[in-house]
């Protein structure tokens, strides 16, 4: 029966902790203060003509008018970062299989690589042994005649 290789062994419990609890504690809370800010915003600009208007109300629609190119602006970065977020989440998924792949390969040649160093070099060490083992001959035959006539 073949394993099948699981990716939880690479996350930590805090980061699995984190999975389970990101959309009703991150998410949730985000978009829902964006809305009523979001809201706030368009009450604000609405109620301008009902009671009333004095100074008060048409210089905070008029921030408001001012800032909003801003907060898009901002939106749009915002939109970019978690898009980028996104991808690296859907990234690290991916980059255990690649790289134990690269890993394999980097591993195959290096493999090659030694062997066909090992392969290269046996004739000049087969000719290093060959040559050490005449001289270890011909010092034992110094040594025994230079012996004998001493």
């Amino acid at each position: 029966m073949e394993q099948r290789e699981t990716y939880s062994y690479f996350e930590t419990p805090a980061v699995s902790f984190h999975k389970k609890q990101r959309t009703w504690q991150i998410i949730f809370p985000v978009v829902l203060v964006s809305v009523l800010l979001l809201a706030g915003l368009i009450i604000l600009i609405a109620r301008n003509g009902r009671f009333s208007p004095g100074i008060s109300e048409i210089s905070g629609a008029a921030t408001v008018l001012i800032i909003l190119p801003v907060l898009f602006t901002a939106l749009i970065f915002l939109a970019i970062l978690a898009a980028m977020i996104y991808g690296m989440v859907k990234l690290r998924a991916v980059i255990p299989t690649a790289s134990l792949k690269v890993l394999q390969l980097m591993e195959k040649a290096r493999w090659n690589i030694r062997k066909g160093a090992d392969v290269s070099v046996q004739p000049i060490l087969s000719l290093n042994q060959n040559s050490e083992k005449v001289k270890q001959v011909v010092r034992s035959l110094e040594t025994r005649l230079f012996d004998k006539r001493n």
